[in-house]
């Protein structure tokens, strides 16, 4: 067997009643922003319940990037006139 030791940080994770108590925003906006699209880089929804990264959450206050678990595929561009395929 290996003997590795793996070492976590444990984010602190709330519920949006508390996440919007501590940061003062009210629960509607917190819910709001969890629901969204945005929302998915600091929410995390187990079963019908939403918990917040609370460190996450504030980096997106602070409009600070967040970091992205995989880069978007860079696509090479086109140059020039491209042919369209057509069914008929």
């Amino acid at each position: 067997m290996n003997n590795t030791k793996f070492t976590y940080t444990i984010p602190q994770m709330e519920s949006i009643d508390t996440t919007a108590n501590a940061f003062g925003l009210s629960s509607y906006t917190v819910r709001k922003l969890a629901r969204s699209k945005r929302g998915v880089a600091f929410t995390v929804k187990l079963g019908n319940r939403y918990l917040i990264n609370q460190a996450k959450f504030a980096a997106f206050l602070n409009c600070e990037p967040l970091e992205q678990d995989t880069p978007e595929p860079t696509r090479p561009t086109p140059s020039g006139i491209q042919s369209v395929p057509v069914k008929l």
